[in-house]
């Protein structure tokens, strides 16, 4: 009786793994996964099902989409320019190495790396490939491309302008205020887009000095934003617009499709795409410059790094150094330019 039921929770657990594809459940049923039979879309979704998904299931929405796009892309470059998992060689890994260097930064490019890495291991510890190809995936060396100077006035133009991105007329005072919220918390307490978008009303926190957010960041850490007396009484007016217009949501970036679920990262990117093209300006600017801008700005004031790496949740003060550092590269081209008097 023991055995039959560990064979049905088997037999579950299979079907959840793998989906109806009968084909991926009998790969995983010997003493080792058995990818001869499949063919390289099989092989990538079991990859994902097997190897991806139990380390990624915990991330973020925005994570879990970045690293499918990963897999997506090595896919695609297999598919159409080599002639199969299978058959892949050392010159087909530097052909890949080469592409992703030269489209993509060196942080992407370091992700797609180590997801071919990855994937190449998978397929030599399973016996699909004698020799283990993940030895040759080595992130090419590119120098950091030097970024623009911060015009903080045009920073502060674009999150201005996310209340004119509303174009439904339904409860549109109501989506200009949610809308102008949003911009103006990117602009003033440089929070990830991930945690700005997990953030409640029951959030907002007031001690004798000041309004502040309890905000969880990155593998859970919480830590305290403070907000600007405008910031609070944003968030302060839109709590009692939503209960004027009976709209219930724990969260300040409300979702409009979905009850009392946040917008989507995707929903963020658009309306601050939307919120620049408003603003007229050539800037491009995804949600996480917002929080560049902001850490650069603390840098450029003097702010001592200690401080600025605590109120935006570094892991290390070598990821706030690398913005001081860019901050100070940026001065001394434009301090050279400059003409002499």
């Amino acid at each position: 009786m023991k055995i039959e039921k560990k064979r049905q929770e088997f037999e579950l657990a299979l079907r959840e793994l793998t989906g109806a594809n009968p084909k991926l459940a009998e790969a995983l049923k010997g003493d080792h996964i058995n990818l001869e039979t499949l063919n390289d879309l099989e092989i990538i979704e079991l990859f994902w099902a097997t190897e991806l998904f139990p380390i990624y299931a915990e991330k973020s929405p925005h994570t879990r989409r970045a690293y499918k796009q990963d897999l997506e892309f090595v896919l695609n470059f297999v598919m159409t320019k080599t002639d199969g998992l299978k058959r892949l060689t050392v010159i087909d890994v530097h052909r890949y190495l080469f592409e992703v260097n030269e489209r993509y930064a060196p942080r992407s490019a370091k992700r797609k790396n180590n997801m071919l890495k990855r994937l190449l291991t998978y397929l030599h510890v399973n016996r699909y490939h004698l020799h283990n190809l993940a030895f040759h995936v080595k992130n090419q060396k590119r120098p950091e491309p030097l970024r623009r100077e911060l015009d903080f006035d045009e920073v502060e133009r674009i999150a201005e302008s996310f209340r004119y991105t509303v174009k439904r007329a339904q409860k549109k005072e109501l989506m200009e205020l949610r809308n102008e919220t949003i911009g103006y918390l990117l602009l003033t307490t440089g929070m990830r887009a991930a945690e700005l978008l997990s953030v409640k009303f029951t959030d907002v926190r007031r001690n004798q000095h000041t309004f502040y957010l309890e905000v969880k960041g990155k593998r859970n850490k919480w830590r305290r934003i403070p907000l600007t007396e405008k910031a609070s009484y944003l968030i302060n007016r839109l709590q009692t617009l939503m209960m004027i217009e009976e709209v219930t949501s724990s969260y300040i970036a409300f979702s409009t499709k979905k009850p009392n679920k946040a917008m989507t990262y995707e929903a963020l990117r658009l309306m601050t795409h939307n919120a620049v093209e408003h603003a007229e300006t050539e800037e491009k600017a995804p949600p996480h410059w917002f929080r560049r801008a902001y850490i650069t700005k603390l840098l450029a004031n003097g702010s001592p790094l200690i401080g600025v790496m605590q109120l935006v949740g570094h892991e290390s003060i070598n990821t706030t150094n690398a913005y001081l550092q860019s901050f100070n590269q940026l001065s001394n081209v434009l301090y050279t330019e400059l003409p002499f008097e």
